[in-house]
């Protein structure tokens, strides 16, 4: 039995079109000083880092509350899972492996997408930033808060940036760089994640190996 740790956004789910129109919306309502280029923004990043690259020193509350309100009572129709996301999480937890969840997507709509989706029933814990009001959490203290929740030293950390890889390196995971989502495969590999991957069902390859060892 191995336990995983997965991030969302861009690992699990496709959700950029749907964040992007979000997005969108708010810059429309609220004007930033400096319009900014929608197509080269981060959007794996937590809410508050993205919007105060865009609104500068100005205030991001109206922002982030406009957001939310859009965002989280949406239908996530333009929000997919990748090819083999739920086929291959599926085959985890038959074969036993405990699957979690550490995403910079707020914690409400992280609960209503895994639900949306028809996904939440696979994982045993899912930490997401701001889950408490007031306390913003890095990708190492999800992990490390999932750590303590499911009681592991070891496993695997799978994800889509630099952010993701960092946070496995530093928990002492094994960690897996998926390619197909919002990095670079190179940006990724100058990490030196411990696997690279481009398609989310090779990821049971590696986890049956480590555990047959």
């Amino acid at each position: 039995m191995q336990h995983i740790i997965f991030d969302l956004d861009g690992t699990i789910i496709d959700s950029k079109k749907e964040i992007l129109k979000t997005y969108q919306v708010v810059f429309e309502r609220i004007p930033p000083r400096v319009p900014p280029n929608t197509d080269e923004l981060n959007y794996g990043m937590n809410i508050n880092d993205l919007l105060r690259g865009v609104y500068g020193e100005d205030d991001i509350t109206p922002a982030k509350k406009m957001f939310a309100s859009i965002y989280d009572t949406s239908g996530y129709e333009e929000t997919s899972l990748y090819e083999g996301v739920l086929e291959t999480l599926a085959f985890l937890k038959a074969q036993g492996h405990e699957l979690y969840i550490a995403t910079n997507k707020r914690y409400t709509p992280t609960l209503r997408i895994l639900e949306a989706k028809n996904i939440r029933q696979f994982f045993s814990e899912v930490v997401g930033y701001e889950m408490t009001p007031g306390i913003m959490m890095t990708k190492r203290d999800m992990v490390a808060e999932l750590k303590r929740l499911g009681s592991f030293s070891e496993g695997f950390m799978v994800g889509d940036s630099v952010g993701d890889i960092m946070a496995g390196k530093d928990g002492h995971l094994t960690t897996i760089a998926v390619t197909y989502g919002y990095e670079s495969e190179s940006v990724l590999a100058e990490k030196n994640p411990d696997h690279l991957i481009d398609r989310f069902h090779n990821l049971s390859t590696f986890v049956q190996i480590r555990d047959k060892q």
